[in-house]
């Protein structure tokens, strides 16, 4: 299966891609699976399920959620409901271990937005080692290394804010269609990324559209 696990819709305040769209564009870019982590909400997840199963296609969607903590973005997968902003990672990857959830340390490096770091004293389950949205490639280096070194589980994802990006970075994992086994065949360590970069216009249209919001939001 090809998933790409890390994609932003119309939910949260630095994307506006419809999740209808969403799903259309990752059956063109040929994936069988995806989840849609919006900032500290699952509405996207939850209308992608949905959608789904109206439109009768034949794609995986893993809920899920990226939470801001204290100390940077975190991937949740698997989780119907939101946590508390701003609350230290350790404290929601134990209430996400309530609900059995797969946690991620998505762009571990990445300067912008504010990422974790070194992960070593936290209980993460894989750690994202390809996101599409570099621009020389350090920080997904150097989160293969720290993936390698902690003997985790490495994963390629888009992050994509535009939905022409969706599919850019993906996972390829040995399973079968269903979130049970995707979790499984990740934590096996099944799987083998690939992708390549957003191109850098899109990423410097996309920043120039977060000036303009906070500008905004000022006024």
């Amino acid at each position: 299966m090809r998933l790409d696990l890390h994609i932003h819709s119309c939910y949260s305040k630095d994307c506006a891609s419809p999740v209808a769209a969403i799903l259309k564009q990752a059956i063109m870019a040929g994936l069988n699976g995806i989840a849609i982590c919006d900032h500290d909400t699952v509405e996207g997840s939850l209308e992608a399920r949905r959608l789904v199963d109206e439109m009768g296609l034949d794609l995986v969607v893993v809920p899920g959620i990226e939470v801001t903590t204290n100390r940077g973005h975190l991937l949740v997968l698997g989780v119907d409901e939101a946590f508390p902003v701003n609350s230290d990672p350790g404290d929601i990857i134990k209430m996400a271990r309530e609900h059995e959830c797969l946690i991620v340390a998505p762009h571990p490096y990445k300067g912008y937005p504010k990422s974790l770091g070194d992960v070593s004293d936290l209980d993460v389950d894989a750690i994202e080692v390809l996101n599409s949205r570099f621009i020389l490639g350090k920080f997904n280096k150097r989160a293969v290394k720290m993936a390698e070194a902690l003997g985790l589980p490495m994963l390629g994802n888009s992050d994509a804010h535009f939905v022409e990006m969706v599919g850019r970075a993906y996972t390829e994992i040995d399973a079968k269609p269903s979130v049970e086994a995707v979790f499984k065949a990740i934590m096996d360590k099944k799987t083998v990324v690939h992708g390549t970069r957003t191109p850098l216009g899109v990423q410097f249209y996309q920043a120039c559209l977060g000036v303009k919001r906070r500008m905004l939001n000022l006024i």
